[in-house]
């Protein structure tokens, strides 16, 4: 059997990709490595508790916002129960001697800065007006696809400290600005103006979670892609890419099966996609490009279930050791010498009910593959027992610093787990377990990797791309999709769907 297109890798971009060309009646199949969808938005099961392993929260979904258009188009609202976060305090920032409750909407949120930083008012009122003024320049985070391609691009040339100190932002207000970065995973003096001001109207927009988390959200976008004729199939690694004097010939698993097609899309990283090939496909200045780029780091997930009930932090705490946040990368919390780290926490059973009268507490930190490396050819849930000493050590450690920030958790802890890089390696093949792909940093984004490649009927889609994050990897879909139907075309029949 021959498909139309076949997408590697059911991901959130593989997946919505998926659903955008077989609503237009092209055969598709989703080839998936796992018993399951979702890469790190999937989640698991311990002890009859949910945890999630990289679905947090999704912005974007009030009403003719735009996410809320895309996932309309897609088929899925009606399939997912949203829960808004507290609109007037959706997280906190703790510093060691400050902390602030940040509201949804950007003027909420200058009207804050504002309050806190009194002396910094012409520097806020100047940030807050940029990132407005910037949003429009982006069509594809615009409803009405209006823009501007070349301030688009000029956005990526000058890096956010840079924009903040010419304005004359202290160092308390840039902290509070850049602390956001962990959840697009580069440093603030690695990152350009138009990364973080499409991700901060992003975070400000809206808040939501989704009953079932990314268990939920990956369910729906299943069921509209069978609805509107896709196939997915599961357990089904790819290894190669077949090729014929560069033609796509089609694609071959693991277990031998091949695929016959002409046109694939790849959601998987972009380096771990090349090593596919057999047949020397692309130009070795665009080959060496790809692996010389630099990924994003990695991170270390712990999963808690507490007896408390901790319904009072319905809004997620991001901590910082210093105001310095370049410095949290440089600070991985399985180096043993570190003993302050930052410390992403969120209770999701604060807003979805508890979990079978328990709270459910989960926590991110910054993390680094090197530490984890000499494992790397051991097997998932049979690796060394140092490994897992080594596991149980650093788990500790977040779990005494989350015990720190909220003292609920003290003796309180009923069961625990953790997630290591070589975790997510194995959950995502993405090169030294990293978060967010390929970086999305100053110099990498001046040189971006694109859609269409230069063999014909090969693309990419995900995170790589455009930006990282639910938002960023929905939007990088409709991108590769329109690369294959034509933007104009695929902006009409999303106007089409809303009117209806």
């Amino acid at each position: 059997m021959k498909y139309d297109y076949i997408i590697i890798g059911a991901g959130l971009g593989g997946l919505c990709s998926a659903i955008i060309l077989a609503k237009e009646k092209k055969k598709v199949l989703v080839l998936e490595q796992h018993s399951k969808a979702g890469g790190y938005l999937h989640s698991f099961y311990r002890k009859g508790h949910r945890f999630e392993t990289g679905f947090h929260f999704v912005p974007e979904l009030d009403k003719n916002q735009i996410l809320e258009m895309y996932w309309g188009y897609l088929g899925i609202l009606d399939k997912i129960d949203l829960v808004p976060y507290n609109k007037k305090h959706f997280h906190t920032l703790i510093f060691p001697d400050f902390k602030i409750d940040l509201p949804s909407g950007l003027d909420n949120l200058r009207d804050l800065l504002i309050k806190n930083f009194p002396q910094d008012e012409k520097a806020i009122n100047l940030y807050i007006d940029k990132l407005k003024e910037l949003k429009r320049y982006f069509i594809y985070f615009n409803r009405d696809h209006k823009g501007d391609l070349d301030k688009e691009h000029q956005s990526f040339e000058i890096g956010i400290i840079d924009y903040l100190d010419s304005i004359g932002a202290s160092q308390r207000l840039k902290s509070v600005i850049l602390a956001h970065s962990f959840l697009y995973g580069v440093p603030p003096k690695e990152t350009p103006l138009g990364t973080h001001s499409i991700f901060s109207n992003a975070l400000y927009s809206s808040t939501y979670d989704i009953k079932g988390g990314g268990d939920g959200l990956i369910n729906a976008l299943i069921s509209s892609l069978k609805e509107n004729g896709g196939e997915i199939l599961f357990k089904k690694r790819v290894v190669k890419i077949k090729t014929e004097n560069k033609k796509i010939k089609g694609i071959e698993t693991e277990d031998g099966d091949f695929f016959e097609t002409e046109n694939i899309i790849s959601d998987i990283n972009p380096q771990t996609s090349l090593k596919l090939f057999e047949e020397e496909v692309f130009r070795p200045a665009f080959t060496t490009r790809i692996y010389d780029m630099e990924n994003t780091t990695s991170h270390f997930g712990g999963y808690f279930v507490s007896s408390n009930d901790l319904s009072k932090y319905y809004y997620d705490i991001l901590y910082f050791p210093d105001y310095n946040i370049d410095a949290i990368y440089e600070k991985p919390v399985s180096d043993r010498n570190v003993s302050d780290f930052f410390l992403y926490i969120t209770i999701p059973t604060s807003r979805i009910g508890h979990s079978n009268n328990k709270s459910i507490v989960e926590t991110l930190s910054i993390d680094k593959w090197e530490n984890y490396a000499k494992w790397h050819d051991t097997k998932f849930s049979k690796r060394p027992e140092d490994y897992y000493k080594f596991k149980e050590e650093i788990l500790n450690k977040v779990l005494n610093k989350s015990i720190e920030i909220i003292p609920e958790l003290n003796e309180s802890i009923e069961y625990k787990e953790g997630s290591t890089p070589l975790t997510n390696y194995h959950f995502t093949l993405s090169p030294s377990g990293s978060m967010y792909a390929i970086k999305h940093s100053l110099s990498q984004m001046r040189a971006p990797i694109r859609a269409r490649t230069k063999l014909e009927g090969f693309y990419f889609t995900g995170q790589s791309l455009i930006f990282p994050g639910i938002v960023g990897v929905t939007i990088t879909s409709f991108v590769t999709c329109s690369d294959i139907l034509g933007q104009e075309y695929l902006f009409k029949r999303i106007d089409e769907s809303i009117k209806n």
